[in-house]
């Protein structure tokens, strides 16, 4: 009978330490199908008296272990009935059993794991993943200019937002990193890029993200725009209070308030943003709101007659009727002023004032504007929603008229805490991310963290641990 030896990657042995013999278990299922697909025509099955030639075993002792196929140290493969194969896996399943031992750095190097030595003398124990003691990751200090990085903060579709510290200021930053790669990628991703930067080196306002430096790496092929650091967003916090998702009416008022600031000067300079929603709104840790992304908006000439726009990029449910009906033309004031009603009627309710299962279903609904304040709504916010809600430009709120409005000028009273700014990963506080990695810096040395180890034990610990600390290490310190 022509014998088959079993692959290396395929044999898997278990070792008992109350045991000096190693057990083989050799694996190996053929089908007439796998063959003719493999295209091995030498590749044979042999059956006898209902067996088949594709399961093999070998024990410590069996003579079988010293016979090896074409001089490659394997053992050969003998033949099992279903009952000799189940008694094989128990046997092997009662040896599973190993404990852990505790193997250092050094001896770890030396193990030599490669195809090249003999497979018989590979040991594999079989230990629960909690016991598994796990070196820590040495966190590397890395400067892009004069900025040290952080952890990332977020991720879209331009790119991987991240906190920076200026060395310099030691203030905190936001960088957002940009690959030519990934722009390529995006319609109009680097004419975007090119514009916001454009815009944003003009813009100065309180509610208007800020951009104070652009660094470029040309090997890398990487664009670093470094922005003010904001904490969160206000889709972010909208998210953290379901299932209404919605703010108190008072925190809502506040942040509408800003929004107008800065959109009011934003139209004052002739810039037209086109996709104000709380995704694009972010908060400082005193909740100053800052618009932001500015890659679809659009400047104005400085002598153009109008604000007329011709294209609409922003959002869906942001958008009005007139981008929804497909007009050429329409009023870029009257499109954020439009997006403002959307926001103002998110936050405070949650909802939206269209939907659809689908886009087509969604720009469908806006472009009928039929919408109609639901009954249980404050009234004075009703009143100015169906005003900023206008099918007809013309006759949609302007800025001016929405500040005089009754409900604008008169803040609701505060009848429950604010929602608070969502933790970053655990960490109410939101603490500097850049600070570890300034720590491994400069005190690696003292620190040895090439001594500092954990299990899963600790990384589980690590989420109810109190963050009384600035930097909480949970480890398992080597005897």
């Amino acid at each position: 009978m022509e014998v088959e030896s079993a692959p290396t990657s395929e044999l898997l042995c278990y070792k008992n330490q109350n045991n000096n013999n190693g057990t083989a278990l050799g694996h190996k299922e053929v089908t007439a199908a796998a063959a003719e697909e493999d295209g091995d025509g030498d590749l044979q099955e042999e059956e006898a008296g209902g067996r088949t030639s594709r399961y093999g075993y070998a024990g410590g002792d069996d003579p079988d272990v010293a016979e090896t196929n074409n001089g490659n140290g394997l053992p050969q493969v003998e033949d099992f009935d279903d009952d000799e194969l189940e008694q094989v896996y128990r046997t092997v399943d009662s040896q599973r059993s190993a404990t852990v031992q505790w193997m250092d750095d050094d001896e770890i190097e030396r193990l030599d794991l490669s195809l090249s030595i003999d497979p018989t003398q590979i040991v594999f124990n079989r230990v629960d993943s909690a016991d598994i003691i796990y070196q820590a990751k040495r966190k590397k200090c890395k400067l892009v200019g004069k900025y040290v990085m952080g952890d990332v903060l977020g991720e879209g579709s331009y790119g991987k937002v991240k906190e920076v510290l200026d060395s310099e200021t030691l203030s905190r930053r936001a960088v957002k990193i940009l690959t030519k790669r990934k722009l390529r990628r995006i319609p109009n991703g680097e004419q975007n890029v090119r514009r916001e930067i454009k815009l944003l080196r003009t813009l100065h306002h309180r509610n208007v993200i800020e951009l104070l430096d652009v660094l470029y790496n040309e090997e890398k092929q990487k664009m670093y725009l470094i922005m003010e650091y904001c904490v969160g967003g206000l889709q972010e916090m909208l998210d953290s209070v379901p299932p209404e998702r919605k703010l108190p009416m008072h925190q809502a008022h506040d942040y509408f308030v800003q929004l107008l600031d800065g959109l009011e000067y934003l139209h004052g300079r002739g810039i037209i943003h086109k996709d104000i929603k709380p995704g694009n709104l972010l908060l400082t840790l005193d909740h100053t709101l800052k618009i932001s992304d500015y890659g679809v908006a659009e400047a104005l000439d400085e002598f153009a007659p109008s604000d007329e726009c011709t294209t609409g990029q922003g959002s869906p449910a942001f958008q009005p009727p007139e981008i929804a009906n497909g007009h050429d033309v329409f009023s870029g004031y009257k499109v954020d002023i439009w997006s403002t009603g959307v926001t103002l009627y998110n936050i405070t309710t949650g909802l939206y004032p269209y939907e659809g299962d689908n886009i087509y279903k969604l720009l469908e609904n806006i472009g009928k504007c039929k919408w109609v304040a639901p009954d249980w709504l404050e009234s004075r916010l009703a009143d100015l929603l169906t005003n900023i809600l206008q099918e007809d430009p013309a006759r949609r709120f302007s800025l001016q008229q929405i500040r005089q409005h009754e409900w604008f000028r008169c803040a609701p009273v505060a009848t429950c805490p604010l929602v608070p700014i969502p933790p970053l990963k655990g960490d109410a506080l939101r603490r500097s991310t850049v600070l570890p990695y300034l720590e491994a810096h400069h005190y690696e040395a003292e620190r040895d963290l090439a001594n500092v180890y954990f299990t899963e034990h600790d990384i589980n610990g690590a989420t109810s641990a109190t963050a009384d600390s600035p930097f909480p290490i949970l480890c398992l310190q080597r005897s």
